[in-house]
């Protein structure tokens, strides 16, 4: 655990120019400070590219250690991406969602984010993989129940523990909705 903290505090640092660059959009005058912003130059890009390709690389090894750990190890990696969010947020997996290994790593990652810093943006991103593994066919139940097995079962915000949302998933399934015609003239 320790050699991951010691690679994760300088991402961490490193993310936070990244992750706060922001507009409050609420303020006024907040499109004229977006159009006189500058855009990062070479050297900053650059940085940008190398840490994301650091944080990617990482979380892989996390989402592969995540499994074979023990239920102490598990909440360990748990605590590591609430402690590094800027990490949690900016590193993302490359393993396409449609095939059994990668939606399985996709629902690992899900798992250890436990419902990340907002319970509604992982209702949505767990529905979208759900679904998309859905279309390819895959045995989404399945692979479901296996990683709801590796989840957490605390319940941070009241919707329920990740180890939940993913059984009930699992027993039953999603529909993609369509969307109406829309208003008519």
């Amino acid at each position: 655990m320790a050699q991951w903290v010691a690679r994760l505090q300088p991402i961490e640092e490193r993310l936070r120019p990244i992750a706060t660059r922001g507009v409050d959009i609420l303020a006024t005058g907040w499109r004229e400070r977006l159009r006189a912003r500058r855009p990062p130059d070479e050297a900053a890009l650059g940085e940008e590219a190398a840490v994301r390709e650091e944080a990617h690389a990482l979380l892989g090894e996390l989402v592969e250690a995540y499994p074979k750990a023990d239920e102490a190890g598990r909440a360990a990696i748990r605590r590591l991406m609430r402690e590094f969010p800027r990490f949690a947020w900016a590193a993302t997996l490359s393993v396409p969602r449609t095939t059994a290994d990668g939606f399985h790593a996709r629902l690992v990652h899900f798992a250890m984010a436990d419902q990340g810093p907002d319970p509604r943006d992982a209702t949505m991103w767990i529905d979208r993989i759900t679904l998309d593994a859905q279309d390819a066919g895959l045995d989404v139940p399945a692979i479901l129940r296996e990683v709801a097995g590796l989840a957490s079962h605390e319940d941070p915000y009241g919707w329920g523990s990740t180890a939940e949302w993913l059984l009930r998933r699992a027993g039953h399934p999603l529909r993609r909705r369509t969307p109406g015609p829309g208003p008519t003239a």
